[in-house]
């Protein structure tokens, strides 16, 4: 098949990756967002996927405007046959949806239609869900509307982040696709229409992260998973901003909320608004990351002590 794909993040760079392991894909090209600034210095950075495929030696459109009739006359000339789409960032409007021969299609990061929108991995880690999975679908010009060529349903452990959620969903994303493009070129999948009720998964922005030890200690260890490791959900020590990376829920903790509870081999307790937080991974500001044992030397925490 000759495919052009679209896509910018680390999840997009996993479903591509198994792309290239079939060699019946012809891929013409990679369609990226363009290098933004990034970092203290504000140097322009290429999305992940412009990495991967520099890395592969593909063709790369790095458009401003996806939609924009420039950029539609450079789809027509390389004809695709299909345009497959994941984590790109930019919604396709009909005149692009129409050029491809077959239709374009998502490989989309929840079982839909729950979580539909661009952060459907955090989303599901804030919830606390148990259980999501990968969507194939054929794109609408609606947000993650089109109906369902195929789905796969994977587990989150409790141990999962975000940077381990996405790569398991990348991967199995991947390994679906592959298996249902040729199903559907071959005219043997019978698209379904999406069925029950919809949740919607917006952009989580930075101060989201901002963690509220008012909280439920269950929440707020959701919350470490979901922005986890970046930008990492954040607290203040000493007016001091520390990053919390990994933590777990601890039962039968009362005590006011932000105060240090216990400190044992594992880290240091937190009390919630319900239950205890322990942390066990941190990164203080300006500071490498570290295990909470470091942190409780080297900053010489003590019980009783409050995080805000």
């Amino acid at each position: 098949m000759d495919i052009v794909f679209m896509g910018t993040s680390s999840f997009a760079v996993l479903v591509l990756e198994e792309l290239l392991k079939d060699k019946n894909n012809n891929i013409l090209g990679v369609v990226t967002k363009p290098d933004r600034p990034a970092g203290r210095g504000r140097k322009l950075h290429p999305s992940p996927v412009k990495e991967k495929a520099e890395e592969k030696g593909l063709t790369i459109w790095q458009p401003e405007r996806v939609n924009a009739p420039e950029f539609l006359n450079v789809l027509h000339s390389v004809s695709p046959e299909i345009i497959v789409v994941a984590a790109y960032g930019q919604i396709l409007r009909r005149d692009l949806l129409s050029l491809p021969r077959r239709g374009a299609i998502n490989v989309h990061a929840s079982l839909l239609p729950h979580f539909r929108g661009p952060d459907p991995i955090r989303s599901v880690l804030l919830r606390g869900e148990k259980e999501t999975g990968v969507t194939i679908m054929i794109m609408d010009e609606g947000v993650d509307t089109g109906p369902i060529l195929a789905q796969k349903k994977v587990e989150i452990d409790k141990e999962d982040n975000y940077q381990s959620l996405t790569e398991k969903l990348g991967k199995e994303g991947g390994k679906l696709l592959v298996e249902t493009l040729p199903r559907w070129i071959r005219g043997e999948i019978t698209p379904l229409p999406q069925e029950g009720e919809a949740s919607y998964a917006p952009i989580l922005k930075k101060e989201r992260a901002k963690i509220n030890w008012e909280d439920s200690a269950f929440n707020i260890v959701n919350q470490i998973r979901a922005f986890s490791p970046y930008p990492g959900a954040y607290t203040y020590f000493r007016d001091r901003r520390i990053k919390i990376l990994k933590a777990s829920l601890k039962e039968g903790i009362s005590a006011p909320p932000g105060t240090v509870v216990e400190i044992n081999s594992q880290g240091f307790v937190v009390a919630a608004g319900e239950g205890g937080v322990l942390v066990e991974e941190l990164q203080p500001e300006s500071r490498q990351i570290m295990v909470s044992q470091e942190f409780c030397c080297g900053y010489h925490l003590r019980e009783g002590d409050q995080l805000k």
